[in-house]
């Protein structure tokens, strides 16, 4: 799904862009440009600083649907005379064509670019009341010696579809005594002198502690 995403945003969009060029104007959309800009801004905000809707792919579609009102308000103002329209334009068609350039690479490079995007596997615990969610990501290939694997972990709220994310660890195969890969690999949040940890251990019983920020 998120390879079509990524195909859809830097390529799609913009011929849709193209397409509604002559019918879409500033005025016809004027009323939608403000809330819909502000809706945004506040889901950037809060990704900032962490917070997010449950799961990656609300995400993702949320940021695609940004690109596509960029692409239409820019061809929206074509005829907008307005000197911070015609700076807008130009900064827009800029990041546009760079995106576009992307998009021709990406339809084969996004293959293994999604690997970072897309969880192979999750993991759900507890501590206390509080629920937890660990994602992970790898990314090799078949020729690769080793194997990057990326654990993001989130604070999970039962009852409202929103997480906070709360660390980011990498590990690769080659360079940790984890079996890092293996299914049974356990993960848990533990309270140690007044702070909180993720510990990770695997069958081997190995471990590996980090303190969260």
């Amino acid at each position: 799904m998120t390879y079509f995403l990524f195909l859809l945003t830097f390529l799609g969009y913009p011929i849709i862009g193209l397409i509604f060029s002559k019918s879409i104007t500033l005025d016809k959309i004027s009323a939608l440009i403000k809330p819909t800009v502000l809706l945004f801004l506040i889901h950037n905000v809060f990704f900032v600083f962490g917070y997010s809707l449950k799961g990656d792919y609300v995400d993702y579609v949320i940021f695609s649907l940004e690109y596509l009102a960029l692409c239409l308000i820019i061809v929206s103002s074509l005829k907008v005379e307005n000197i911070y329209f015609k700076i807008f334009r130009i900064i827009g068609k800029i990041a546009i064509s760079f995106g576009v350039i992307i998009g021709l690479f990406g339809i084969l490079m996004f293959v293994f670019v999604v690997q970072d995007y897309e969880a192979d596997k999750r993991f759900y615990f507890f501590n206390s009341d509080k629920t937890y969610e660990t994602r992970r990501y790898s990314f090799g290939t078949v020729s690769s010696v080793d194997t990057r694997y990326t654990f993001e972990t989130y604070r999970t709220f039962r009852y409202f579809p929103f997480e906070k994310k709360i660390d980011v660890t990498y590990f690769f195969s080659t360079r940790t005594d984890l079996k890092i890969g293996e299914e049974n690999l356990k993960i848990s949040i533990v309270d140690t002198c007044d702070k909180e940890q993720i510990l990770f251990r695997s069958t081997n019983e190995h471990v590996f502690l980090k303190s969260l920020n």
